[in-house]
């Protein structure tokens, strides 16, 4: 499981009209078609109404019970629905096992089935083998991986693939809906393994180190549910009760004094990724071709000598500019301030990326720089870029 910083975390209901000329059954019955109809959308008003009202009490249990049977049946039909498709990642390194994780096999398409799981989980590996729901075994091709989303592809022969997952829309959840978690906790030993829980918090953003140096360098958006997480966790599917794909398990926080705080990659964050991933081997987003560093690292002799007030505390600092890059074909020159990206206030190199990684090829790109001693904007089309000639 994935190691986090946690020091930057931002942040149809039925309704049944009971009267004294309603018989007991009556009751039962449309309560019960309610709450059918509105279970796997996480609505328990009808069953709140009902509690509230002079009903009979033996109506109520009733309705309670079948209430419970019936997310009981939800969950294992969504559970079954969705299991043969989680597969267990193998990542081999000089000829020996370096970690085991979970992985959704997404898409078959020819010969092929497309396999997601965490970057965490195939890193520095040379060698993948994919386990099936059945036991077996198959080798697996890595397409491509992008750290800052946490997101890799593998692909294998579809032989023995019979299930794939389909995606849901992580957006339509409500706090305190109910998800359930599948893949492999500590290992292939306790493969296909289940775990339910509910929707905590939309939107999260948790601080990363992604070279362990012990400085953070991204901000992931994330769905933080209190489903139980583990190690060998990481790649697996988190789920609704329709047994669609909601989030990928990524991360917790795993300190003593904190319980039940697990993370998943939302799937409007996933699924862009995934289909780079699987059509370029990496993720298509825009690289100026410069150095940048923190404005705080800049001492005030160098700022006066670039004409650049001594009080700028906000903002990166470009270091060096690339040639045949966007920055210098934009204008962008060493010792430049670049304060916002298309309006929106840079405070730091690390919402200078996050900002900049969000843009897609031929979206305009709009600087706010300061240069010798005046703010002066700049403009480009965004294009991706060597990666050997950029850094940012």
């Amino acid at each position: 499981m994935k190691k986090i910083n946690v020091g930057k975390v931002s942040y149809t209901c039925a309704i049944i009209l009971i009267t004294g000329l309603i018989t007991a059954w009556s009751v039962f019955f449309i309560n019960n078609y309610y709450q059918e109809k509105s279970l796997k959308n996480g609505s328990t008003a009808a069953l709140d109404n009902l509690t509230g009202s002079n009903g009979n009490s033996q109506v109520v249990q009733n309705v309670v019970e079948r209430q419970v049977v019936t997310q009981e049946e939800a969950r294992i039909e969504a559970i079954n629905k969705v299991s043969p498709a989680i597969v267990g990642v193998v990542n081999f390194a000089n000829n020996a096992t370096q970690g085991e994780g979970s992985g959704i096999i997404y898409k078959k398409d020819g010969k092929d089935a497309y396999i997601v799981t965490n970057q965490h989980v195939i890193d520095k590996g040379d060698y993948f083998e994919v386990v099936f729901s059945n036991g077996e075994h198959a080798e697996a091709t890595l397409i491509g991986g992008d750290i800052y989303t946490d997101l890799a592809v593998l692909k294998v022969s579809d032989a023995k693939v019979d299930t794939v997952a389909e995606f849901g829309n992580t957006e339509d959840l409500k706090v305190g809906q109910t998800v359930i978690a599948i893949g492999n906790p500590l290992g292939l030993d306790f493969a296909g393994s289940a775990t339910s829980g509910i929707v905590s918090g939309q939107d999260r953003v948790i601080a990363v180190d992604l070279n362990n140096d012990k400085v953070d360098d991204w901000e992931m958006t994330v769905l933080q549910t209190d489903t139980a997480i583990n190690p060998g966790n990481s790649g697996g599917a988190l789920i609704n009760l329709d047994g669609k794909i909601v989030g990928i398990n990524s991360m917790k926080i795993a300190t003593s004094s904190v319980e039940g705080m697990s993370f998943s990659i939302p799937t409007y964050v996933a699924i862009p990724i995934i289909t780079d991933l699987e059509n370029y081997g990496e993720v298509r987003r825009p690289q100026l071709g410069v150095y940048i560093q923190e404005m705080g690292m800049i001492p005030d002799r160098l700022k006066e000598m670039l004409k650049i007030p001594t009080d700028q505390k906000t903002g990166v600092f470009i270091y060096e500019v690339f040639e045949g890059g966007i920055a210098e074909k934009m204008g962008l020159k060493a010792g430049d301030i670049v304060t916002a990206i298309n309006g929106e206030e840079v405070e730091d190199t690390m919402a200078f990326r996050k900002k900049l990684y969000l843009m897609r090829e031929g979206d305009k790109l709009e600087l706010t720089v300061i240069q010798d001693g005046k703010t002066t904007t700049l403009s480009a089309t965004v294009a991706p870029a060597d990666k050997d000639k950029v850094s940012s």
